[in-house]
């Protein structure tokens, strides 16, 4: 009765009861940039004013609620478009497209769709689009493929081990995305076609994307971990 009796007047009162950690969506995100992201400066610094005024997002749900619907094995890309940098923090997209699992219940659909616009404020300055289409995200060795109907195919590397270095590679920009952790990829194919925005991207073979964790109650900042580079010692003769 007592029990019964505080959730009664949690109800009266308007109470919200706070989600737990375990509750908080989570699990893989992919960010896609239309430029470099940990390169050695003299790249980066042509790329800079010249590329970048794309952006893909894709968040994979492990797990997690939203709005009282279950989030788990369901996944939400962002496609956003400028006239600016958007590696850059500050900068905005002037439009934007949405890409909804073809599978969701509409319950679904309505609590990605939410919260996607909530974790993204930004986007109520943008003319966003919604795509429902068919979506497949996989691990395989390392490896990440994610498709989203024929608008969206990528797949992703790590770093090779004694990969070539020129001007010394570094990180340039951080995730516009809230990561637990991190590190930069591969895109060993990037194919964007979206007439819905004019725009055909195709890249490849390019350290253009941050790869990681979302959720999972994290605060604190998110922890960067530097691509795998060995053979430190022949770098200098590439330098």
């Amino acid at each position: 009765m007592k029990t019964l009796f505080i959730s009664f007047i949690g109800l009266v009162l308007g109470t919200c009861i706070p989600v737990s950690a375990s509750d908080a969506p989570q699990g893989d995100l992919l960010e896609l940039h239309s430029c470099q992201l940990y390169i050695g400066g003299c790249i980066a610094s042509s790329e800079i004013t010249q590329e970048g005024q794309y952006q893909l997002r894709v968040w994979n749900f492990s797990g997690g609620v939203h709005d009282g619907t279950s989030l788990r094995g369901l996944q939400v890309a962002l496609l956003e478009a400028s006239d600016q940098n958007l590696a850059v923090n500050g900068t905005r997209a002037s439009d934007a497209m949405a890409y909804l699992p073809q599978s969701a219940s509409q319950a679904e659909v309505a609590a990605l769709l939410d919260w996607l616009k909530t974790g993204n404020p930004q986007l109520s300055r943008a003319k966003l689009q919604v795509r429902t289409v068919p979506m497949s995200f996989s691990h395989m060795r390392n490896a990440v493929s994610f498709s989203a109907g024929s608008f969206l195919q990528i797949e992703t590397t790590p770093f090779a081990p004694c990969g070539l270095v020129s001007c010394g590679e570094s990180l340039w920009y951080t995730p516009r995305s809230t990561f637990e952790s991190y590190t930069v990829g591969v895109t060993s194919k990037a194919v964007v076609r979206e007439p819905a925005l004019a725009l055909q991207w195709i890249d490849h073979g390019k350290n253009n994307i941050f790869e990681g964790r979302f959720g999972e109650g994290t605060t604190i900042k998110a922890a960067f971990t530097p691509p795998a580079l060995v053979c430190v010692a022949d770098h200098a003769q590439h330098e």
